[in-house]
């Protein structure tokens, strides 16, 4: 670098230094302050190093964004640790895992479906065939059917009109179009309902609501009893999944079975001796704690933080959904371009923002662990385990937990693995569709489900 003058030496009428021609050009001395001079290096690296710590920043709220262990390896479940655990055990061949994806354009073929059920016309539904001709649901911006609840909208899809009911209910981010390909394979002999949690698609965006899996677990059972009208088979993806579980476990009259699919939710200590006991991760007090103002700063600092990074998180992802999508479906062709705008819509709503920083802290306020939930269970429940094998956020030791505390109620709980990744009802209708049918068809086909 070229020698700098100190301030003291310049002086502003004199001319400008020659160079030597002994030492030529790299010896010319620079007239501009040292101070400017540094200001301008600085600048050039200081500019780097602020979007490598916000990207950093943005990295750290991702990792945070799922309850703790809820990121873990997606190593394949071996076949001797699902031989103990499953009734119907089902390996999956590698040519599966790694199939061929199709490159052929999709086409539709619209069929109306508008039905009377119980003197009311719901909203019509109509079918389409993707690229592998497979049926499906086909997308309606404007949403399906509005039910109240505790004042709010609540948007749902409902088809079939005889056999058991089954409930759909969808993961984070999600909305009930997500379960798009069981439309039209369930209600042949299901009556189907799908809804949007509150805060989700077309559902009302209530930033105030104290969402939880607890939370929404009353608006599922509502939804039973005041659309439905008996008992269900309750079916949920990820956030779906606990929410199912929940629903079950505080209020067992409104479930008929229950189905988790690639379930998320925190665990309890899970005990390492050899009698396998498990132990609760919450007790219940009657004693509220008390919170010093110092304690209570830090507190109001952090909710503070969350939301800043929340924000952060809302507005990146907004145009980065194909990306995740693919980095969580095994088949990425899947995530087309109905897919893409079921999401993104709802995220231009005015609440949008506010609800999205709301349910960002949602994990943190449920009490329930997945252990506490199970332990509620009734023990003539039967439960069913779906799991996406290549799920980066649920991996399938998290079935395997779950298949203990299964063993350890006493619950009778059957596991089936898939090729897929985080919401295989969408990214494997085909075997989804398959195990489910086969295990209703076992457990609820003639029986009465009140």
């Amino acid at each position: 670098r070229p020698p700098v003058l100190p301030l003291a030496s310049v002086n502003p009428n004199a001319p400008p230094p020659q160079s030597s021609g002994a030492t030529g050009s790299s010896q010319q001395t620079m007239m501009h302050p040292p101070r400017l001079y540094r200001s301008r290096k600085a600048n050039r690296r200081t500019i780097p190093a602020l979007a490598a710590l916000a990207m950093g920043v943005c990295c750290a709220a991702l990792l945070a964004f799922y309850p703790t262990g809820q990121l873990g390896s997606s190593k394949m479940t071996t076949s001797s640790s699902l031989a103990k655990h499953t009734p119907h055990k089902m390996m999956i061949p590698p040519s599966q895992l790694h199939q061929k994806k199709s490159t052929t354009p999709s086409f539709r073929r619209a069929v109306s479906v508008d039905v009377a059920v119980g003197g009311e016309t719901v909203a019509a539904l109509e079918t389409e065939r993707d690229a592998k001709g497979r049926e499906r649901l086909k997308i309606r911006e404007e949403g399906w059917n509005n039910w109240k609840w505790n004042g709010h909208n609540i948007n749902y899809i409902q088809s079939g009109t005889e056999g058991p009911p089954v409930l759909l209910i969808h993961g984070f981010g999600a909305h009930a179009y997500h379960w798009r390909y069981q439309f039209p394979e369930l209600s042949k002999n299901h009556r189907v309902y799908s809804l949007c949690l509150l805060g989700y698609g077309w559902s009302d965006k209530a930033p105030s609501a104290p969402y939880s899996a607890e939370f929404w677990a009353d608006q599922v059972a509502a939804f039973v009893r005041e659309v439905i009208g008996e008992k269900a088979i309750l079916v949920g993806n990820s956030i779906g999944a606990v929410t199912s579980l929940a629903t079950a476990a505080i209020h067992p009259d409104t479930a008929a079975g229950l189905v988790m699919v690639n379930a998320a939710g925190r665990f309890g200590d899970m005990a390492s001796d050899v009698t396998g006991e498990i132990k609760s991760s919450s007790e219940d007090s009657t004693e509220a704690t008390p919170v010093n103002p110092i304690d209570g700063f830090v507190l109001s600092a952090q909710e503070l933080l969350k939301d800043a990074i929340s924000a952060a998180i809302f507005y990146s992802t907004r145009f980065r959904i194909p990306l995740i999508l693919k980095q969580v479906y095994l088949d990425p062709e899947q995530v087309d371009e109905d897919l893409v705008k079921s999401i993104t819509t709802p995220a231009l709503d005015p609440n949008a923002l506010a609800t999205f920083q709301s349910l960002y802290r949602a994990p943190g306020r449920g009490k329930l662990s997945v252990n506490d939930m199970m332990a509620k269970l009734p023990r003539e429940l039967k439960v069913l385990l779906l799991w996406g094998q290549e799920d980066p956020w649920m991996s399938p030791k998290k079935a395997d937990q779950i298949m203990r505390i299964c063993d350890h109620q006493g619950l009778e709980c059957e596991y089936v693995p898939l090729a897929a990744g985080h919401c295989p009802q969408d990214d494997n209708p085909e075997d989804l569709n398959k195990n489910l049918q086969r295990w209703i068809q076992t457990n609820f086909d003639g029986v009465a489900a009140s």
